[in-house]
């Protein structure tokens, strides 16, 4: 009984960067494991002995971040959903052969079609997430070797961004200040780094913070919204300060607080609208791999 009651507080307590913190070096053994994993040879069953551990080590590290909380910061949540989707980009789905490959496939409603029909047409990148693993052991070896100059790092980090767009980690109404400081988080999960330090703010900006904070609640909604604004104009820095806006008796603040820190925004949902007269989606699904053809049977020449 404590168990369960212990594990339904979990689910109540909102996600926030300080439980994901705390929980950093279980998320990143668990990283781990999802990346040693070996599929067992075909016919030997889904449910091995490695995978169940391998579940069982990924639901602690959820489970001690916060993670299966119904509400909570964008940043848990991406964290989480990106896990989720590289585990997906290794474990077959269910019914298909272990051979087969993740790609991601977009569907665009056709203005006008009958019926709002929908007509595939292939991503710019079948393989982002691949893609994004590769970009950031490359940002990791420029580092190492010493050539991490501002081209090289830049070039890399472009393309870490598309792919984060690609998979739904972000997308263009992500703050820009989340954007930054989720693919801080990302870099450091999937090369098992340190949980990476926060950007803070200089001393001269912590009062204007506090003063913009202060007026999310104004009566003007004038003032509300150009507060909102600079405050997303100072990013990561401004976190720690729309956390302690939570708090606030003042709805208003408190709600403005709660879109600093991406509460709902979920893009990983793969759904969004693309332009006025149309939808765009995007899915992952698995691709059998490509098998040769058979070669034609010989033909029996006449003695």
């Amino acid at each position: 009984m404590m168990t369960l009651a212990v594990a339904l507080l979990a689910a109540l307590v909102p996600q926030d960067e300080g439980r994901l913190k705390e929980s950093w070096p279980k998320l990143v053994e668990a990283w781990k494991a999802v990346e040693a994993y070996k599929q067992p040879a075909e016919g030997a069953g889904m449910l091995d002995d490695e995978l169940l551990k391998l579940a069982a080590k990924v639901h602690t590290a959820f489970e001690a971040a916060g993670l299966y909380a119904a509400d909570g910061e964008y940043l848990p949540q991406a964290v989480k959903a990106f896990m989720k989707m590289r585990a997906r980009t290794i474990f077959p789905a269910s019914g298909q052969s272990p051979n087969g490959r993740l790609a991601f496939v977009r569907a665009v409603r056709v203005a006008g079609a009958p019926g709002g029909g929908f007509e595939s047409v292939p991503t710019v990148d079948n393989n982002p997430m691949g893609s994004l693993l590769n970009s950031l052991k490359k940002l990791q070896a420029l580092k190492q070797g010493g050539l991490d100059d501002e081209d090289n790092v830049q070039d890399e980090l472009a393309t870490a961004r598309k792919c984060m767009k690609a998979i739904g980690i972000t997308a263009d109404d992500t703050p820009a200040g989340l954007r930054r400081r989720v693919l801080h988080l990302v870099k450091a999960l999937s090369l098992g780094e340190d949980y990476p330090a926060s950007a803070t703010a200089p001393e001269e900006q912590v009062k204007r913070i506090k003063g913009w904070i202060a007026d999310l609640g104004h009566e003007s909604i004038e003032t509300r919204e150009a507060a909102l604004k600079e405050l997303k104009g100072v990013g990561e820095a401004a976190l720690p300060f729309a956390r302690e806006a939570l708090k606030s008796p003042d709805a208003e603040i408190a709600t403005r607080a709660r879109s600093l820190l991406g509460y709902g925004h979920a893009p990983w949902k793969n759904v969004k609208q693309q332009e006025a007269d149309g939808w765009t989606i995007e899915m992952p699904i698995m691709v059998p791999a490509p098998v040769a053809p058979a070669p034609p049977p010989k033909e029996d020449k006449p003695k």
